[in-house]
């Protein structure tokens, strides 16, 4: 009879930019050599990474300048700089970097993937997606590209290529937690909720401080029925995070579906306190405060759900449901049909059962 709504908590576990990484270790083609500028250009460029590696990247960029100065086709001194550049955020002068570099060492999968974290930082996403596809060209088993392009697919509602991209990190890399996560996150998306739960318990043991993975697990755990799980994932991620107005409403809901609705109270009302613009939680608890017969409550929740939201169906629905229990008939005639009208088909049906007069709303 009442409608409570669910949000899920299923978004990337982890920033789609992993941080600037120099592409090479050592002094790649400069030799020693009694040639001056091969001296002052090897000299310069070690002299970077270590300044890089210190996170000291105005040093950095100094050093490589210097390097390049002396040998000015020197490959690995341009995709270090550009490294540099996208640390500092310099985005555009890391990808001009990067282009160089690639003219002079076609293959080199780490520059793809270096420009494309820069094009990304910089919101050229087609761009950056076809810089990671040439990195896995180049390197079919480089983990952090798999990742990355899988973030871009997923940020784009691609959740199928998306989770076959974060298949592809596990397999390159079977330590990568972020990766089991989304790719956790990605079955949700797909609704295959039974698929996420073994990724989000992966990635926790891999990472036992990921929490997204923690509330996200909840949220697949009650999506196929496992409440004591989902509950037993709530209460161990509000205990360590007692400000998320989500993981509240959430925990409400899985209360809700337990018949512990008193609970469920609670819950939405923390997660109220929290966030008191939350129309989700205002419309959750009047659904709860419903099944334990506080129909003046529900009325008002629900109320505050379609000032927040005058567009939200369930709201509406809900306080129909509150009206018409206190005999506000006409009232709550109106609300199933403005809930019918705003896609819930529903309405209508509960408002001809309740011998609503007029014609039912057109959707």
């Amino acid at each position: 009879m009442m409608r409570i709504t669910t949000l899920l908590a299923w978004g990337i576990g982890a920033v789609a930019l992993l941080g600037a990484t120099p592409v090479f270790a050592q002094v790649d083609s400069v030799r020693a050599s009694t040639l001056p500028g091969r001296q002052v250009a090897e000299k310069a460029y070690n002299a970077g990474l270590a300044s890089f590696t210190a996170r000291n990247y105005p040093a950095a960029l100094t050093s490589f300048n210097q390097a390049l100065a002396a040998k000015p086709d020197f490959a690995a001194a341009y995709a270090n700089r550009a490294a540099t550049r996208l640390a500092l955020k310099e985005y555009s002068a890391a990808v001009a970097d990067y282009d160089q570099a690639l003219k002079l060492e076609p293959s080199t999968y780490a520059a793809y993937f270096g420009r494309g974290q820069a094009r990304e930082a910089a919101g050229q996403a087609p761009e950056a997606e076809a810089d990671y596809s040439e990195a896995l060209k180049a390197n079919p088993a480089y983990a952090p590209a798999w990742y990355n392009r899988g973030v871009l697919r997923f940020e784009h509602g691609e959740y199928q290529a998306a989770h076959d991209d974060f298949s592809g990190a596990v397999k390159a890399d079977s330590t990568y937690a972020y990766a089991y996560h989304d790719r956790a996150s990605a079955s949700l998306r797909l609704g295959n909720y039974a698929a996420a739960v073994p990724d989000y318990s992966r990635a926790l043991a891999l990472q036992p401080t990921l929490l997204p993975a923690l509330l996200n697990r909840a949220a697949a755990e009650r999506r196929t029925g496992q409440l004591t799980e989902a509950l037993r994932d709530y209460d161990a991620y509000l205990t360590q995070k007692t400000d998320n107005a989500l993981a509240f409403s959430n925990r409400g809901n899985a209360r809700f579906d337990n018949k512990d609705y008193a609970g469920a109270v609670a819950d939405f009302t923390r997660a109220i306190t929290l966030d008191a613009k939350y129309a989700y939680a205002w419309n959750n608890r009047a659904a709860a405060e419903l099944k334990l017969e506080q129909y003046a409550k529900a009325n008002a929740d629900a109320t505050e759900a379609i000032r927040l939201n005058a567009k939200y169906a369930e709201a509406y629905l809900n306080r129909g449901h509150a009206r018409e229990m206190l005999r506000q008939a006409d009232e709550a005639c109106q609300d199933w049909r403005q809930a019918a009208a705003l896609g819930l088909a529903v309405g209508n049906s509960y408002a001809a059962a309740a011998g609503c007069a007029g014609q039912a709303a057109e959707q």
